[in-house]
């Protein structure tokens, strides 16, 4: 009679352990589908910010690229005209004064930067996850030639214009921009020596320069206008 007792108390003891373990799975269960939701709710809300930023990015991007376009083709026509093959006119100093700009791609990261903190790229869909991780690489790509395009025209372009050609500094430039500047300035004209321009090596190198840094710079971010595209399809 006694060995039944002890039977049936462990066989209640067991029964009450089962009870606890079960109960405890299923409260970890509920704690992780608790933990999944609070993670999608998140991923959720950081790619509708993804979303308006590459947005913002797309229209930056746009800008830039029909920036390298202009510049392309100011690069493209000064070298016509010193090969002769078109010529010397009034658009002459626009062009030279023009490729003074510097350009920069300043893409928002805000949820690129928090969704890696928080580790929920890997929760990602793998299309998606890659589409993304891409994008921004190409940035870091787009950006190093952007670095030594305008280093190219702080040290060696803009440093040559300023010495050799300070007459395109005037009322008479195309570019609305200096043209209001100098407007009220009552000194003559000083005319772009033809000559000089057109046997001017240094120069002619310098704006070969331009023409395939503007060159590469439009086919960067033109890959980055449809790398961000395709992510915004699948957002």
């Amino acid at each position: 009679m006694s060995e039944n007792k002890t039977g049936k108390y462990f066989k209640y003891a067991i029964g009450e352990i089962i009870l606890v373990v079960i109960g405890i799975l299923i409260a970890l269960q509920i704690n992780n589908w608790n933990e999944e939701k609070k993670i999608n709710k998140s991923i959720s809300d950081h790619l509708t910010i993804l979303k308006q930023n590459l947005n913002e990015d797309y229209a930056q991007l746009t800008q830039l690229h029909q920036n390298m376009i202009d510049n392309f083709n100011y690069s493209d026509s000064l070298m016509m005209q010193m090969k002769t093959l078109i010529p010397i006119d009034n658009y002459t100093s626009k062009y030279l004064a023009k490729l003074l700009l510097e350009y920069q791609f300043r893409p928002n990261t805000n949820a690129m930067e928090t969704m890696t903190q928080s580790n929920e790229i890997p929760f990602l869909k793998t299309e998606l996850q890659t589409a993304i991780l891409d994008y921004y690489a190409l940035i870091k790509s787009a950006q190093e030639r952007e670095h030594i395009s305008n280093t190219q025209i702080q040290s060696k372009y803009e440093v040559y214009i300023n010495e050799n050609y300070p007459v395109i500094f005037q009322r008479n430039n195309e570019w609305e921009i200096l043209e209001n500047y100098y407007k009220d300035d009552p000194r003559p004209i000083s005319p772009l020596n033809e000559k000089d321009f057109l046997a001017d090596k240094t120069l002619e190198s310098l704006i070969t320069s331009r023409y395939f840094q503007s060159e590469a710079l439009k086919k960067f971010y033109s890959d980055l206008l449809v790398a961000s595209k395709d992510i915004l399809k699948m957002l």
